[in-house]
């Protein structure tokens, strides 16, 4: 016994010579670890074990009988050497047993080695796999916060629209009731030389030369005035409304004397007359008035025909709901 303990100790001592301690730690525990997963091999080698314990002692004992035989006959030599032979047998058993046991823990350092590459490789992995994680939980939560704040500018522009809609639907509204107010005012006159239309959120005045001017003059008659004056009383207060009066001609040239050299000229100077009326009225702010000239550019009818030249002698007014609240909203 003592020998088999010296035995293993000198081939433990050869082992931990060869290798590293890491690989030598790595190799006893993965032996412990096979010892107590193979109780059957261990009960085999403590059996053999105690087998050869026992083979040696009686080797012992042989070799004290052979010491006292040796010189009584040839029987005790045959005897000897049988016995002999039986210790080389025991002795080549036992030497297998040792080989068999070496094998088995070369082959279970290759298999650890095996299994730590394996683990190395398996946590290389995993790190790999978490920095791809933790990229992908970054990039997730930047698309969060972009998607948040792509949210809150949705919300932010539906309130302005909602906002928009809602001055809007004021400015139709009160470009509705101002209209209603100037046909309540004109009454009579529509259809005889006077149209009023609502389009594109404004109002559209147009009034015939033959209601307001004498044949190529630009001083408002009295009906004229009459009718600007009603108009006038109908817009007073309005300080959100702009008005725009434009004068309009046919394509017929003047005779070029006086004052009015052009058709220019006259368009122009019929819409100030107008414009002066209407601020006779002092309900009217001077800045809500613009008086413009357009000539015989900006024709309804066609020149071509008496009916069609009268259609094209006109004052034209457009009223527009004044629109600064709404160009604050949209540049914000």
């Amino acid at each position: 016994m003592r020998n088999t303990i010296l035995l293993f100790t000198l081939i433990l001592t050869f082992f931990g010579s060869c290798v590293s301690p890491k690989i030598h730690n790595a190799l006893v525990t993965d032996h412990e670890n096979t010892q107590r997963n193979l109780s059957q091999k261990e009960k085999e080698n403590l059996k053999l074990s105690d087998e050869v314990e026992e083979l040696l002692s009686a080797v012992d004992l042989l070799n004290e009988k052979i010491l006292k035989l040796k010189n009584d006959s040839v029987q005790n030599g045959n005897a000897l050497k049988l016995l002999q032979n039986k210790y080389d047998e025991l002795n080549t058993a036992y030497d297998l047993l040792v080989s068999q046991n070496s094998r088995q823990l070369s082959e279970k350092a290759k298999e650890a080695k095996r299994l730590l590459e394996q683990l190395e490789e398996a946590q290389s992995k995993l790190l790999s796999k978490e920095e791809e994680l933790n990229k992908l939980s970054q990039d997730l939560q930047k698309k969060e916060r972009e998607l948040n704040k792509a949210q809150k500018d949705l919300e932010d522009r539906s309130a302005r629209v909602r906002e928009l809609e809602k001055i809007i639907h004021q400015k139709d509204s009160l470009v509705t009731a101002i209209k209603n107010k100037v046909q309540k005012a004109l009454t009579g006159l529509e259809g005889d030389g006077l149209t009023i239309e609502q389009r594109n959120g404004k109002i559209y005045i147009s009034l015939e030369e033959d209601l307001l001017f004498a044949s190529g003059k630009y001083i408002v008659n009295q009906t004229g005035v009459n009718a600007l004056n009603k108009l006038s009383a109908a817009l007073a207060s309005q300080q959100d409304l702009e008005i725009l009066v434009e004068g309009h001609t046919d394509n017929v040239k003047g005779s070029g004397k006086g004052v009015i050299k052009d058709n220019w000229d006259l368009s122009v100077m019929r819409a100030t007359s107008v414009v002066k009326i209407l601020l006779n009225n002092t309900g009217l702010n001077p800045l809500q008035l613009t008086a413009a000239g357009r000539g015989e550019h900006n024709p309804i009818a066609t020149n071509e025909t008496v009916e069609g030249r009268k259609m094209n002698r006109r004052i034209e007014m457009i009223l527009s709901p004044n629109l600064d609240d709404l160009y604050d909203i949209l540049e914000e």
